[in-house]
């Protein structure tokens, strides 16, 4: 008997299938997520998943070290890329704005921007999803980073 994987377009899907002398039996479909999402808002195109926390430092080699999908021109957004995710035009019950609906990684965590801090050159901005803040913070502290591109 012969086991493979057959991946299926947009490679979100894959079923691993055994080959018997006359039969073809699925044993597992699995789901499986995306590397990036395109917004289509902006054209950009974004790494779906994070690595973790880093430093701002870290962040920077990281990103210059990065391949998805057979692309390697990955950085750091901006503060301006990584705010352009929020709805400015909507509100929580708190007053401040959310993720945009078509956002698919919506978590509350804070993220590196490649934008440092003008008056404090060791600091750069983050954006705190959890509660839309904009902050700078010195470059050794670790926080989220998700990688962007175009």
């Amino acid at each position: 008997m012969v086991k493979a994987t057959l991946y299926l377009p947009p490679s979100t899907f894959s079923l691993i299938v055994e080959l018997g002398p006359s039969l073809l039996t699925v044993v597992k479909p699995q789901m499986q997520k995306p590397l990036t999402w395109t917004d289509p808002k902006t054209g950009l195109e974004w790494q779906y998943e994070s690595p973790g926390k880093m430093t701002w430092y870290e962040a920077q080699e990281y990103a210059a070290s990065l391949s998805l999908e057979g692309k390697k021109d990955w950085r750091i957004p901006t503060l301006a890329e990584l705010e352009s995710l929020l709805d400015r035009k909507k509100e929580r019950s708190d007053g401040r704005p959310p993720m945009r609906e078509e956002v698919p990684f919506g978590d509350n965590l804070s993220y590196w921007s490649s934008t440092t801090f003008e008056r404090r050159t060791k600091s750069a901005w983050i954006v705190m999803f959890d509660g839309a803040y904009v902050l700078s913070y010195y470059k050794i502290n670790p926080y989220y980073v998700r990688c962007v591109r175009g």
